[in-house]
């Protein structure tokens, strides 16, 4: 396989992640409950080895693990689910049940992102197809780092500033208008209102 196949894989996954508001918005909500750059380290590193794992898996199986009727609306779902989980939540540092949650929803944002790299691989040989899903996740992780680094470095200097009452209006209100793009979200993806359905 040549560099310029493996950079059009690379250019697909950062494409496809910043095309995809379903998954930026769910990587923003695991960012905005975060106090440091080594949380948001661990939780987007725990989110990136579970989503590669069924990347991988989709990929090399050649055909959706779950069908895309059952992953958007889950893919929906887990925005909300993070972004309430927010607004409820009273510790201000990362848990092991957040870490838990970027896991297991990691893996289903993964099931999405393999289907959407089915198509590019059908024609490639066995040999190739190594590279071509590793390329593909790295780009999905330049893809979030785009938008997870200039955040994180924002809100950063608003609590340095702000303190207390800049995190926990940020959290409360950020939440909130991710937890309103999860809901449009979850009926784009169950056929209730036009839009992408995610993936």
């Amino acid at each position: 396989m040549d560099w310029s196949s493996i950079g059009s894989f690379l250019n697909h996954g950062v494409h496809h992640v910043l095309e995809g508001w379903d998954h930026l918005l769910f990587a923003a909500a695991l960012v905005l409950a975060l106090s440091s750059f080594w949380e948001v380290f661990k939780v987007i590193g725990v989110f990136t080895v579970a989503h590669s794992i069924t990347v991988t898996w989709t990929a090399l199986r050649g055909a959706p693990v779950l069908p895309p009727s059952i992953v958007e609306p889950v893919i929906a779902g887990s925005i909300v689910v993070v972004a309430l989980e927010n607004m409820l939540r009273r510790d201000a540092h990362l848990t092991a049940r957040r870490l838990g949650v970027a896991f297991v929803f990691g893996l289903v944002h993964g099931m999405g992102l393999g289907g959407a790299l089915l198509e590019n691989l059908k024609d490639l040989p066995a040999g190739a197809a190594g590279w071509a899903i590793a390329a593909f996740c790295v780009g999905v992780e330049i893809g979030h780092l785009c938008v997870v680094a200039p955040l994180s470095g924002v809100l950063k200097i608003g609590r340095d500033l702000g303190q207390e009452r800049f995190r926990q209006g940020v959290l409360r209100w950020g939440s909130l208008v991710i937890a309103a793009g999860g809901v449009w979200y979850l009926a784009a993806a169950l056929g209730w209102l036009p839009g992408p359905g995610g993936e």
